[in-house]
């Protein structure tokens, strides 16, 4: 009786071994699986490269950025070494593109647009820091301020050029005179910066513009946004267009900076990067 009693135990033993094996084992194979399917799911759900993230999350939150430049020459550029190839290549650039009577833009030329608001278009590439531009003034505290005039097609440069051309013959002026002084007012189509879209026109367009704290903060603020004031009062011989405190001209940030340390008007930093003795 007690040897069937201990072999009772013993079976009992075996019996609760074996289950415990067989449970352990099924343990091991479910934790396998699910180890199978996280493999799976990682796979198919593998985030992105973290650079290419940091840089998305860069471009969103800092929205007046400037773009990467590969040619663009430091603010301490001086003429021991203009005129080297490498400020051949920043002339190159389409922030600096020169357009005047002596530099036109071909009608093939159609820059990329975005609008600012309510019609008004500006280049897709530059209308960020336009607008991180007037939000600025806004802040501060300068509300009558708005862009009355910015990209023109070629049609409509002509049709502005042309009605000015008839405004000097009412007066009297003969077609050759009438067009020499239109031109020192309005830009004929291809020669007028209005054709690249990165030119902002402000508020009513006259030079009552200076007599505002919007002209005030632009003469001081503007740079830091790349914009410079395309037609300075003391420049008329240069740029060959009468003063126009309204007209403000992007050129980026690094350019806008020398410009307004030295003076410049668009003409004149040309030359410079040129390696220009006379300037």
């Amino acid at each position: 009786m007690a040897k069937r009693m201990a072999k009772k135990v013993v079976n009992k033993k075996k019996f609760i071994r074996g289950i415990s094996i067989i449970i352990a084992g099924l343990v091991i194979i479910i934790m396998l699986i699910v180890m199978m399917i996280k493999g799976i799911i990682y796979l198919f759900t593998k985030p992105k490269d973290d650079t290419k993230q940091e840089n998305k999350v860069a471009q969103v939150d800092n929205p007046v950025q400037e773009p990467m430049k590969t040619n663009t020459l430091p603010a301490s550029t001086t003429a021991t070494n203009q005129g080297t190839s490498q400020n051949l290549d920043v002339l190159n650039e389409w922030n600096l593109k020169l357009v005047n009577k002596d530099n036109s833009v071909d009608r093939s030329y159609v820059p990329e647009l975005e609008e600012l608001d309510d019609g008004i278009m500006f280049d897709k590439r530059a209308i960020g820091y336009l607008r991180s531009m007037i939000n600025a003034m806004y802040k501060a505290g300068i509300k009558n301020v708005w862009v009355q005039s910015s990209y023109r097609s070629y049609e409509k440069q002509e049709e502005l050029f042309n009605r000015k051309v008839t405004y000097y013959k009412n007066q009297g002026k003969k077609q050759e005179e009438a067009e020499r002084l239109a031109q020192t007012v309005v830009q004929r189509p291809e020669m007028s910066e209005h054709n690249l879209a990165l030119a902002a026109d402000f508020n009513t367009v006259t030079n009552e513009f200076e007599n505002t704290k919007a002209f005030t903060w632009l003469q001081k603020n503007a740079w830091e946004y790349g914009f410079v004031l395309r037609y300075p009062k003391d420049k008329q011989e240069i740029t060959g267009i009468v003063y126009e405190s309204w007209h403000w001209r992007y050129v980026g940030k690094d350019h806008a900076k020398v410009m307004k340390e030295k003076g410049y008007c668009l003409e004149e930093y040309i030359d410079y990067l040129k390696g220009a003795q006379s300037v």
